[in-house]
């Protein structure tokens, strides 16, 4: 979420000083293996999904222009996993783990932390609301985007949301939106796209891009993921079923 935004900017910069001219964004999440399936007011937000970018230097007056990056101070225990780590991943022993996961304060403070950096960056980039073509949210959750449209007063067409299909993919959440968007037809030559992003620290981050004159691929892949024949229940009891293996 907010780190891919973070890279996204941090590379951004390195391609307009001239120190790179390609570059590989990468976001990828595993959340179904953190998960304590017990828990139904966080195992069932979340999902499993990846998504990159090439951001590459170019003649057009395109790119990311503007960026805000922040964190909630003292807030760090409301989304946590104790005693999770490197070192215990680095140990290949069976994890018991438990999303320490406080929804309402989560809300409030992702409502106001989204809200305040989208405001931020538009004023650092010198935009105005209405010149706002699209926005790609962060796929929290459906209350949390909601609530930062009504606060932001725009309209709920411009926002790109694909939390029916893939729940939240934390850190692949924002580029597995902006390429639905994409093979939509949504993303059009010239458009300033307005992204958001809140998360676990609490931090939170707001950039802006101009996308440039391409908007189709230079070319396809016919790669599919296998189809998935299981209900949400079917899914949950197989992942319960795995943890206790694993535990065993």
């Amino acid at each position: 979420m907010q780190r891919f935004l973070y890279a996204f900017n941090m590379v951004s910069d390195m391609i307009r000083a001239g120190s790179i001219r390609t570059a590989l964004v990468i976001g990828s999440e595993r959340l179904s293996s953190l998960m304590n399936w017990s828990r139904r007011e966080s195992a069932v937000l979340f999902g499993d999904g990846a998504g990159a970018f090439v951001l590459q230097a170019s003649v057009h007056q395109s790119g990311f222009f503007a960026g805000k990056l922040g964190c909630v101070p003292g807030t760090r225990e409301l989304l946590a996993i104790p005693d999770f780590g490197l070192d215990a991943i680095a140990q290949f022993r069976p994890l018991d783990i438990s999303i320490d996961f406080s929804g309402p304060e989560i809300f409030k403070h992702a409502v106001k932390g989204m809200g305040d950096a989208c405001e931020a960056v538009l004023t650092q980039g010198g935009v105005q609301l209405h010149e706002i073509d699209l926005i790609v949210p962060h796929q929290a959750n459906l209350r949390i985007v909601e609530a930062v449209v009504r606060r932001l007063g725009v309209s709920a067409d411009k926002v790109v949301l694909t939390l029916e299909k893939y729940a939240n993919t934390s850190t692949s959440s924002i580029p597995i939106a902006l390429c639905e968007a994409l093979e939509e037809g949504r993303v059009k030559p010239g458009m300033t796209i307005l992204f958001t992003a809140f998360g676990a620290g609490l931090t939170w981050a707001a950039s802006l891009l101009r996308w440039g004159p391409r908007v189709t691929p230079l070319g396809t892949t016919d790669i599919e993921l296998p189809p998935c024949e299981q209900t949400g229940l079917e899914l949950t009891q197989a992942a319960i079923a795995r943890r206790a293996r694993q535990g065993a």
